[in-house]
């Protein structure tokens, strides 16, 4: 396990892997708080995993745009994309809502479009990325990963 958040451990991200993964890792970065990444070796081909956390709709969206920035560098400097799956993992605190986009959205998932949904469609498009949770049907119950206090809703 390797985490970003420095002596105390505040605001970190972390990957946690099986004793048996690690010996396939083969370069992890940490890059700030809120990224940090590993590299696999697998067949066919390797992979990169990232874990990010971005922040939350207190903070200023320019701070969003700038840890996309931050990641979309690390997907540039990738050596061999070609040879490399990637798999960006975390929480994005974007709501894609239950109606498809493109090949990037599928519509199994919950609620409502939020403000930074666009944002979020953006990043994926331009690096072609899915959103790959929603193109997987499941009980409602299995898709929220936050409840509201007075279980009043779900996110």
């Amino acid at each position: 396990m390797d985490y970003s958040g420095g002596e105390r451990a505040e605001k970190a991200v972390a990957i946690v892997l099986l004793k048996s993964t690690v010996r396939s890792v083969f370069k992890k970065s940490v890059y700030n708080d809120r990224i940090i990444a590993i590299k696999l070796e697998a067949e066919p081909i390797n992979i990169l995993m990232m874990q990010v956390y971005t922040p939350t709709s207190e903070h200023e969206y320019d701070e969003v745009e700038d840890l996309c920035d931050i990641i979309e560098g690390i997907l540039e400097e990738e050596e061999g994309k070609a040879d490399t799956n990637t798999i960006i993992m975390g929480d994005w605190h974007s709501v894609v809502g239950d109606e498809s986009y493109k090949n990037i959205v599928a519509p199994h998932f919950l609620g409502r479009k939020n403000h930074r949904v666009q944002m979020f469609i953006n990043f994926c498009e331009r690096n072609g990325l899915i959103v790959t949770n929603t193109w997987f049907r499941r009980p409602k119950r299995r898709v929220y990963t936050w409840k509201a206090p007075g279980d009043r809703s779900r996110h």
